[in-house]
């Protein structure tokens, strides 16, 4: 591993090792000026990242958060869920801010996310007596019918018979889930989709094995975190593809041992949003002090982030999985001002140690979390830029995460902005 992530040499992986909403945006737009590939490998648009540059705020669901390096090609794996309708308004920003996305490929066997994607999703949560906290995007039923091995794939764009693949398909909903889906509306509205984003349809992966032969710097992009991974999270509390590094594989046919890199990103706190199991949640005053100091409302659903304290067991599971070699640590400048923190360091269920076990939402709503205390610091750290020069306090905090978890903290953020950054 590089002294700092600025020396980076890839391929290189961004996942989220939580519940998401964690800055990954952030963290690759600021590693992607050294990227020649930027490659978003899982998600779709139940997913926001948010960049804040030079060029202004911008919220990213589908484009990579790479597209301001103009001079990286931007990818886009067929195991994202692409959703027309974000993209061309994603677009329509950056057209803007005057920002270049022509260097943009989007896999020809990535599927589309389609009206009745939407409507079934939000029938079905509004039918659930226990909510799973959907975003209503569409995202479970595209995947249903992508395993269903039916629906549109985004090289059906590029058809002569996408019309009639169209009208056959609204029959099908239509008769099946009883949505009154109209086809000439649904043909309308995509057939300005097509003309927008047609010329960047592509095949991603021989692009990224020539990249790799060329041992270009390759950055892949994950979405959401960790324990919202279909297999590994709380089930089923979690969304429908692979965040770690096994999405990295689905999208791109790229066996993980061939990542140089894994950085595992997390906020210096634990947010979850929607419906599942927290055990660190934080009740009361702090925990609204972090939601507003922290501005924690969701950019795709608009929805209040609820906070908890660090959970180094859920953490340090990500950690071991997904074999990081670097952590990253965003908004360490929200706890400024907090007295006393707290780490999660272990489980208990019925007084007994109890270890994280994915695919289960149900015991680790019973489990309670022991902590260990630390003291807070007061001082404004958003100008620092050396770790050297952090609070005492600020610098055992974030040694005692290295310790537990046995991997470098090599990236810590201290304000929102491109540049309120410590590299280690």
């Amino acid at each position: 591993m590089p002294n700092t992530l600025k020396n980076w040499k890839g391929p290189m992986a961004v996942i989220g090792i939580d519940w998401g909403d964690s800055g990954k945006g952030r963290l690759v737009d600021d590693l992607s000026s050294t990227a020649q590939i930027v490659a978003r490998y899982n998600g779709g648009s139940n997913t926001g990242h948010t960049v804040e540059n030079n060029l202004g705020k911008f919220a990213l669901h589908i484009m990579p958060s790479g597209i301001f390096n103009q001079w990286a090609i931007c990818l886009v794996g067929r195991n994202v869920a692409v959703d027309l309708q974000s993209l061309t308004e994603e677009m329509s920003q950056l057209d803007k801010a005057d920002v270049s996305y022509k260097k943009l490929v989007i896999d020809e066997q990535a599927s589309l996310i389609m009206p009745w994607h939407r409507m079934r999703d939000g029938i079905r949560e509004k039918l659930r007596v226990a909510k799973v906290g959907t975003t209503g995007k569409g995202i479970g039923p595209v995947f249903a019918d992508r395993t269903e091995r039916v629906g549109p794939l985004v090289k059906d764009l590029k058809s002569r018979d996408f019309v009639k693949k169209i009208e056959e398909e609204v029959k099908i909903q239509n008769k099946f889930y009883k949505l009154n889906l109209n086809p000439k509306s649904i043909v309308k509205e995509f057939g300005v989709y097509q003309k927008k984003v047609k010329t960047f349809i592509g095949k991603t992966i021989p692009i990224l094995r020539q990249a790799l032969k060329e041992k270009k710097n390759i950055l892949f992009e994950g979405a959401q975190g960790y324990f919202l991974d279909i297999d590994a999270g709380t089930y089923p509390f979690v969304t429908s593809s692979n965040p770690g590094v096994v999405g990295i594989t689905r999208s791109y046919d790229l066996h993980p041992s061939n990542l140089i890199e894994v950085i595992g990103i997390t906020k210096a706190y634990t947010t979850r949003v929607g419906e599942g199991p927290m055990p660190t949640k934080i009740d009361g005053y702090i925990s609204q002090r972090i939601i507003d100091v922290g501005k924690e409302v969701g950019t795709t659903t608009g929805r209040i982030r609820s906070p908890g304290w660090l959970d180094l067991v859920l953490i340090k599971e990500a950690t071991e999985v997904n074999r990081l070699t670097a952590l990253a640590i965003t908004k360490l400048d929200v706890l400024s001002g907090i007295s006393k923190l707290k780490l999660g360091i272990s489980y208990k269920l019925n007084g007994k140690p109890q270890e994280y076990i994915g695919h289960d939402a149900e015991l680790l709503s019973q489990v309670k979390p022991e902590y260990i205390n630390l003291p807070g610091w007061t001082e404004d750290i958003s100008n620092i830029r050396s770790f050297e020069k952090l609070p005492k306090n600020a610098k055992a905090y974030i040694r005692t995460i290295e310790k537990f978890t046995k991997v470098p903290v090599k990236f810590i953020s201290v304000g929102p902005r491109r540049g309120q950054v410590i590299y280690v």
